[in-house]
């Protein structure tokens, strides 16, 4: 007999790509059922992790068959599979139409899933899967939770996309009504946003903080020769003040911005910007914002690919002092969390804007550097703080960023916390689970179950 309790995560990145910060929260949550599966069921009891995503293939942006065979991996040990959810591979992902779709499929496959399950819950991460909760009503044996990390009336203020925006609220006003659908509290901002533009019924939320697989390799510091062998690769000095930046090419991701701030500090430090376009269009940016630093005289080195070793490397390099991310809208910002653990030892500090979600990761002064958007030169002037700060002002910040992020962001605890919500509810608050010792009880790699199929699942 399967487990009573599933676990259905709809997500169109991180599975078979991993191109964005979705991407991101998706591997976390990969990493945790890998790594502190034992501890989760002994928390909530036995569960099966199932994963939805849009049927990948070359349609895919970023596809990637190693992401799709980790994803596999991770889910089958434990009786799982990955779902491919057919959409029209012709039409373009991020619209109104396709989401319908993936929502709808989304579900199909849950509702088929409460058949073999008694407990069902089915998380819809973003945009893409608010959808679900129309689809949560009484007579369906499936919890529906909406995992949204940001809005249209965030990314794309002051003119949100009209069909996004009725998209959005259709999804809270289905969440408002039915009695089995609810909303993530990510954070106090988003939450916030969605009870003040989306009225979200408070009543509608479960907590479920945005989080770090806090033991990851990949967020440790990086050792100095190794940073400045990974930096010097790509002709970038280590020897001379950086400020690092790393984001999609995006107008909300205001690299921009960025460029333009750096003209009267032009003498003292070389940017480092890693861009990465999400289309072809986006990619000529890449050329604007070389062209836009000739004409500003700016030392800089623009990447337009995304390898985790470079902003890995350049946030604990000693030479860069800032890591800028000069947002226009931003919920939680994952290059925040991640710069305070590779940063840890030594390297940059966080230079933000102080809207939306910043003020929530960074007290000014403290564990990081906010300035004013709405302020002409303010992006300049928290650039010139940090390449004036002292040694022990710096060591200081750091110290402090990294204390938060380990406090504060444990994905572990987290999906703990919010899968005793639903399946647990009288269950005491829940201890860290990385402070445990990790005894892993799945069975052996080679004894994982192994598809006959597809390796897409079909929907059981």
């Amino acid at each position: 007999m399967p487990p009573t309790k599933a676990l259905l995560y709809c997500a169109v990145n991180g599975i078979a790509n991993n191109t964005n910060g979705i991407g991101r929260q998706t591997k976390t949550l990969l990493a945790t059922l890998d790594e502190h599966h034992a501890q989760l069921t002994a928390e909530v009891g036995d569960f099966t992790p199932y994963l939805a995503v849009p049927e990948p293939g070359t349609a895919t942006w970023g596809y990637d068959e190693d992401d799709l065979r980790y994803a596999q991996r991770v889910v089958q040990a434990w009786g799982g599979a990955v779902i491919g959810l057919p959409h029209d591979t012709h039409r373009t992902l991020w619209h109104p139409d396709t989401w319908q779709r993936l929502s709808d499929e989304a579900a199909r496959v849950a509702s088929q899933l409460a058949r073999r399950h008694e407990h069902v819950l089915a998380i819809g991460v973003d945009t893409p899967f608010a959808g679900l909760a129309h689809h949560a009503d009484e007579n369906m044996d499936v919890d529906v939770l909406l995992a949204l990390f940001s809005t249209t009336r965030i990314t794309e203020r002051p003119r949100p996309d009209p069909a996004r925006l009725a998209w959005e609220e259709r999804a809270i006003h289905a969440v408002n009504r039915h009695p089995r659908a609810w909303v993530a509290d990510i954070g106090a901002f988003l939450t916030g946003h969605l009870q003040q533009h989306y009225q979200l019924d408070t009543a509608r939320l479960r907590r479920w903080p945005s989080g770090l697989h806090l033991m990851a390799a990949d967020l440790t510091a990086p050792p100095r020769d190794e940073a400045e062998q990974t930096v010097r690769s790509l002709g970038i000095p280590p020897d001379r003040p950086l400020v690092a930046a790393v984001g999609r090419t995006d107008h909300t991701k205001g690299l921009d911005l960025l460029i333009e701030a750096l003209g009267p500090l032009r003498d003292e430090v070389h940017l480092v910007m890693i861009a990465v376009p999400t289309d072809d269009e986006r990619r000529k940016l890449l050329d604007t914002y070389r062209d836009r630093c000739k004409e500003l005289r700016l030392s800089a080195t623009i990447v337009g690919h995304y390898d985790r070793a470079l902003p890995r490397a350049l946030a604990a390099l000693p030479a860069t002092r800032a890591m800028a991310v000069p947002s226009r809208g931003e919920t939680l910002a994952n290059v925040v969390f991640e710069t305070g653990l590779w940063a840890r030892h030594s390297g940059a500090v966080v230079v933000a804007p102080s809207i939306d979600g910043f003020p929530e990761q960074i007290t000014d002064g403290y564990n990081g550097l906010l300035y004013d958007p709405a302020v002409p030169g303010s992006l300049t002037a928290g650039l010139r703080r940090a390449l004036d700060l002292t040694s022990n002002q710096q060591a200081s910040m750091r110290a402090n960023a990294c204390r938060r992020v380990l406090e504060e962001r444990d994905a572990a605890t987290h999906l703990a916390t919010l899968l005793a919500s639903f399946w647990r509810p009288e269950a005491p608050p829940l201890a860290t689970l990385v402070d445990h010792p990790i005894t892993d009880a799945r069975p052996p790699r080679s004894q994982a179950p192994a598809s006959t199929h597809h390796p897409l699942e079909a929907a059981p």
